[in-house]
């Protein structure tokens, strides 16, 4: 039953608007920047972040998003966790088996006609893999890694969306010892 006068009317609805809208914004606020993990403003003078930090980020980055996975591939030759993010929608992360199948066909080619590999092009997305860290005299591919993932979990551009929903990106440490 709705209230009678119309402030009563007013705050229902905006009650009913705070209970649909609440969750989101809380879910969008739970994101971390990286600056509370590291302490300070990625590619801030005088200021790296470390690997441990960029891991730890990642993972506190995965737990308050489902925009962003993480996987750990094995251990570095100083036996810390070799780790590489995959960020995209929701909805692609839901399919990532069957985009890593499609992605695989294609590259074997074995097997696959034309006709089907067009298929599998147009069912399939794009995967964009950046790595940094290589050398480590080249501090800022690291530490851009860490900014680019925050800015593709929390974007909310229209350019950012259609990257998430258009292409799985790839985020590698190269070389973390």
């Amino acid at each position: 039953m709705l209230p009678r006068c119309p402030q009563g009317r007013l705050l229902a609805a905006l009650f009913v608007i705070a209970l649909v809208t609440g969750p989101l914004s809380a879910a969008a606020q739970k994101v971390p920047a990286p600056e509370e993990v590291s302490g300070f403003k990625i590619g801030a003078d005088y200021h790296l972040a470390t690997y441990a930090q960029a891991h730890k980020y990642y993972t506190m980055l995965a737990q308050a998003s489902p925009l962003i996975r993480v996987f750990e591939v094995g251990k570095t030759p100083l036996d810390r966790p070799m780790v590489y993010a995959v960020i995209t929608s929701a909805e692609n992360m839901a399919k990532l088996d069957r985009y890593k199948e499609i992605a695989r066909r294609l590259s074997l080619v074995k097997g696959v006609d034309p006709d089907e590999a067009r298929k599998l092009a147009a069912e399939g997305r794009a995967v964009v893999y950046i790595d940094g860290g290589l050398h480590a005299s080249e501090c800022a591919p690291a530490q851009h890694l860490i900014q680019l993932a925050y800015d593709l979990v929390t974007g909310t551009d229209e350019e950012t969306r259609q990257i998430r929903d258009q292409v799985i990106t790839v985020l590698v440490f190269a070389n973390p010892d």
